[in-house]
Order: C-alpha cells, then structure tokens, then sequence
C-alpha cells in the first residue's frame, strides 16, 4: 500500500520532533521537578512520530515498527495519576503496582505481533485502520486504543477522587491559568475521544485529525507555557490546597501563624530561594505541608507560589527604588531563575516592566499598596 507522505509528515513529523526537542530541552535545565513534564512532552513526540509513520507509509515499509512503542503509551495514565498523588502528599510506596498490569499485558500483542511475517504485519495494519474486528485485527485495535482509554480514566478518576478534589483544584488556580487548563482538558478530551472512535469504526478522517491537531496542541502548549514559566508550580499549588480547602486549620492561630511566615520571607530573605519549596517553609514554622497550604489558601486567596511571587516582587521594588544593581542582578537576588520570568510577574503584579517602575515608582504606589494588602489581610 503506497502512501504520499505531503503534509503528514510536515504537520506529525514536525510535531514529534519538536516536543522531542522541547523534552530534552527540560531535561537539562536545573528544575527539580523536570522529570515528569519532560516524560509527558517525550510522549507525544513518540506518538506523534509513530503516527507520522502510520500515515506516510513508512509503518508498511517496516511493519514490524508499528507495535514497537505501543506498550510505552501505556505508562502515560498511571504516570499522570502518580504524580497528582504525589502532589497530594502521597508517597510512591502507596501507589498500588495494579496500576501498571495493562502495561504488562500489552506486552503479549507485542510478542505476537513481533513473530508476524512481514506480509501478515502490513495486512494487519491495513485492517487496523480499516476498522476491522476479525481476530486477531480486533484486539490489535483494542491494543492500539487502549493507552488513549487509559488517559481518559485516569483524567476520570483524578476529576472525582478525594471527593472531587482535583476538580476544585482547577477552582483555585490563577484566573488567567484556570481558563487555559479548562480549555486544553476539553480540547484533550475532544482529541482522545475522536482517536478512540476512529480506530473502533475505521474512520480515517476522525483519527488522522486527533493526530494532526495533538501537534497543534503541543505547539500551542510550549507557546503559553514560555509566557507563563511558573504554569506547572502554579498546578502543583493548586492541587495541593484542594485537597486540604474542605478542612479545617485546628490548633492553628491564623494570625501568628502569617505573622511569621511574613517574618521568614521578609526579615530572613527566604524569598531569595529560587528552588523555594512548601515543606520549607512547613518546617520552619513547625506545620504540616497541608497547613500551610490551606492557610495561605483560605486566608489569602492566593496559591503558594502566588505568595512568594507577591513577596519577591515588593523586595524587588524596594531594591529597584534604593539601589543601583541592574535587572537582571535583582532579578536573580529575589529568587527567580530568569530574567523574562521576573518582568512577566512584575508585569501581573505591579502593571509595568522593572525598567519603567525605576525611572518613575511613585506612579505605582498604588499598585504596591494593594500588593501589600493582599498579602496582609485583616483577619
């Protein structure tokens, strides 16, 4: 069966290369938490490939390459899952090895497929995507979705577990954030679910268009992810307080307990911890991770990472009025890793660049002063 490859291979081919890229490009910076959104946009470049080779025939040049990196899909569900457990204080050791049984069982498709002759592995592609439900064509279509099955469960499961806890933490996330992460969930769940029906009833057009616009996606998604650097640390944060918003802080005085945690960022330059983590600040204040976080929630309005941004940024004008340093030095001596990071919060925060807020502060003292007000409540 001949294929020409046209844009298939420009709009997949391209796509795969690029969060390939964008993967190892995460990888190599000194973030603690790359590992995981790394594994995610690795993923995609690997399906995006595979899809690339599908559609522009190389898969029927070399057929045995088509089964080859199914099993590999299979982690992304239970991956997902983890790492949202992992972000709801849940150590690995608890999550529960069944969780990683589909993944061992699609590996025997994969022995079968393997022992397939060359002819018998192109005639069982063209059924595939023919929709096909003789044996054994219809459990290679079960196999082939079942990874894009397994991400819509877990998405599920993660909606409604902790009575609804992952829902509400889309609640608490950042209003201009909130909007994008609503936004790509339904585009996500629109691409997953027109792949799945178009492998089950043979519909070329259905999974051919959830594969284009996967790339699309990825694109877009590596765009609004270099406007908004603290998108993942904003995530975590909100995750984190939905879980522990429905509780209540017992044993814990409100007022104090922000006293001092405004003393630590203040007085004992904790803000200047670009690597500034919950457990942190937790111990310093002889809380739970859990407290903290829904003391900052409840009490401020605000996510964790929102709360050191505010407190970096007001440093940073005091720094900006009062010495000569330059930008960039300010930037680094508050806490961010970046430059382009520490305009676009100053930016969300203050309402000017750090270069127009030194030529002229007195034009936003109010824009300051309400910075401080949010993070000093009254209680």
């Amino acid at each position: 069966m001949s294929h020409v490859p046209g844009l298939d291979l420009v709009v997949l081919g391209f796509g795969g290369f690029f969060c390939l890229i964008w993967a190892i490009g995460l990888l190599i910076q000194p973030n603690k938490t790359k590992w995981v959104p790394a594994f995610f946009v690795g993923s995609s470049g690997i399906r995006l490939l595979w899809e690339s080779c599908t559609h522009t025939g190389f898969s029927f040049q070399y057929p045995i390459s088509y089964g080859l990196t199914i099993p590999f899909l299979y982690s992304i569900g239970p991956t997902i899952f983890l790492y949202y457990e992992e972000l709801n204080g849940r150590k690995k050791e608890t999550f529960s090895w069944i969780h990683w049984i589909p993944l061992f069982i699609s590996l025997l498709p994969l022995i079968f497929w393997v022992s397939l002759g060359f002819e018998e592995q192109q005639r069982s592609i063209q059924e595939i995507l023919s929709g096909n439900w003789e044996l054994p064509y219809g459990v290679f279509i079960l196999w082939i979705i079942g990874p894009k099955v397994s991400i819509l469960v877990y998405a599920l499961l993660i909606g409604v577990s902790q009575s609804g806890a992952g829902a509400l933490a889309i609640q608490l996330l950042p209003e201009r954030i909130r909007f994008f992460a609503i936004l790509l969930l339904i585009y996500i769940f629109g691409m997953i679910s027109a792949d799945i029906i178009g492998y089950i009833f043979g519909i070329k057009t259905l999974y051919k268009t959830s594969a284009w616009s996967h790339s699309f996606a990825a694109i877009f998604v590596y765009l609004y992810a270099k406007r908004n650097p603290n998108i993942l640390l904003d995530i975590a944060g909100a995750i984190q307080s939905a879980r522990y918003s429905k509780s209540k802080l017992t044993r814990v005085n409100s007022n104090q307990a922000l006293s001092q945690l405004d003393q630590l960022l203040t007085k004992e330059s904790y803000y200047a911890d670009e690597d500034m983590r919950l457990q942190t600040l937790a111990e310093a204040l002889k809380m739970s991770p859990h407290q903290l976080s829904e003391l900052v929630n409840v009490n401020l309005q605000m996510s964790f990472i929102q709360y050191v941004n505010s407190h970096r940024i007001l440093i940073a004008c005091k720094m900006l009025e009062e010495e000569d340093r330059n930008i960039l030095s300010v930037a680094y001596a508050v806490g961010f890793n970046s430059k382009s990071a520490f305009n676009r919060v100053f930016r969300q925060l203050v309402g000017t660049s750090p270069r127009e807020f030194r030529k002229s502060p007195n034009k936003f003292l109010k824009s300051k002063s309400n910075l401080k007000s949010k993070l000093n409540p009254k209680l």
